[in-house]
């Protein structure tokens, strides 16, 4: 009898424990459904504070950040004689170049200037040094972990999944129209009516040549209306916001002779967005909008988090994505925030990143930006 009593013990808990289990796996679509607003608010609080650093950036500079720029170079040992022995052991650190992104330049303006000091004050590298752990895989082979800190503002709590190496970045800034470095188009791409963030990088292209700068863009040159001109969005597969592309510190060192390092053409990509210069319309002679350009594309089969970004498919990558349902946030230039429908019309994407539709290369003739009312767009909640 005692026997027989403990086995229907055992079978009680077994089926309770199952019941609680069959319980919870029915309350996770809900309680995820609870939580999603909460992190989209979240989100929407991190490009907020991104648009409110840039106009912060503007105020105090009269323009705003380029999507790459040099912040200085370490030599170490007598060749800077201002450099902290207590921060490194120079003479296992190699001069190199502190080439970074736009979120370097924005630190000050993300309560970050400690972090900021590390890239711009020459007493201390950004790689190589002996004492502290250095980045590996994703974030680059040889950086400094002290300078590439995981920021709160730049992680979207959607993508948590995602956030798991130094420097983790989940946002994009406006870098205008596609051009690979070596075309002729290049420096056009970079004019004040195709895109807002540009090259501020006198790097050297693959024939030794200075690679062309954009101009310094300024709110005046938003010709068609701060509210109008997207500065900030989302992209799962932004790489880290130390690293200027697919480079490593290696890439950063200094040889003799060497004013500047070379220029990796992906540093356009890998935290900025762009938009490419195509149509559907057959009649305008452009090459037809390839799906993977689309906000929150991805290649078929795979799921878009599990999509990588890498040094070959990065141009077609730098386009807004996330795991809100049904499109993406984005930060105007004017401070406001709202969603982008994944289903929206391409030209409408284009025109967004073009300050200036009238001068611009887009294939925009004739067209009118919508109504934010329009059923494709809405103001966040």
């Amino acid at each position: 009898m005692a026997r027989s009593k403990r086995r229907l013990r055992a079978i009680e808990v077994i089926f309770l424990g199952a019941a609680t289990a069959m319980l919870v796996f029915l309350l996770l679509p809900a309680i995820d459904a609870v939580r999603r607003p909460h992190r989209n608010v979240h989100c929407l609080n991190n490009l907020k504070q991104l648009g409110l650093a840039a106009q912060n950036f503007h105020s105090q500079r009269g323009r705003l950040p380029g999507y790459v720029r040099w912040y200085g170079d370490w030599r170490p040992g007598p060749l800077s004689p201002s450099a902290d022995p207590l921060d490194v052991e120079l003479s296992s650190t190699r001069a190199h170049q502190k080439v970074g992104t736009w979120v370097v330049a924005m630190l000050p303006y993300l309560d970050q200037q400690p972090l900021y000091d590390r890239w711009s004050i020459n007493k201390f590298p950004i790689a190589f040094a002996a004492q502290g752990p250095l980045t590996e895989g994703r974030a680059g082979i040889g950086f400094n972990q002290s300078i590439a800190a995981s920021i709160d503002v730049l992680q979207c709590p959607e993508a948590a999944g995602r956030t798991a190496i130094p420097g983790v970045n989940n946002y994009a800034c406006n870098a205008g129209m596609h051009a690979p470095m070596m075309s002729p188009h290049f420096e056009r791409s970079m004019s004040a009516a195709n895109g807002v963030f540009n090259n501020q990088f006198p790097g050297r292209d693959p024939n030794g040549d200075t690679v062309p700068l954009g101009p310094e863009i300024r709110f005046d040159d938003i010709a068609d209306g701060l509210s109008n001109t997207l500065l900030f969005t989302e992209n799962l597969q932004a790489m880290p916001w130390h690293r200027a592309g697919f480079i490593d510190a290696e890439d950063l060192v200094l040889r003799e002779g060497q004013e500047h390092v070379s220029y990796e053409p992906t540093c356009r990509y890998t935290q900025g967005v762009v938009w490419h210069r195509e149509s559907d319309d057959p009649s305008s002679g452009l090459p037809a909008i390839n799906p993977i350009h689309r906000i929150n594309s991805t290649i078929a089969g795979r799921p878009i988090e599990a999509l990588e970004m890498t040094k070959a498919n990065a141009h077609d990558l730098a386009r807004p994505s996330s795991l809100h349902p049904g499109g993406v946030n984005i930060a105007l230039a004017d401070g406001s925030l709202r969603f982008l429908s994944e289903t929206v019309d391409y030209r409408v994407y284009q025109s967004l990143l073009a300050p200036d539709d009238a001068r611009s290369d887009a294939p925009l003739d004739g067209f009118e930006l919508p109504s934010w009312d329009d059923p494709n767009t809405r103001r966040p909640r």
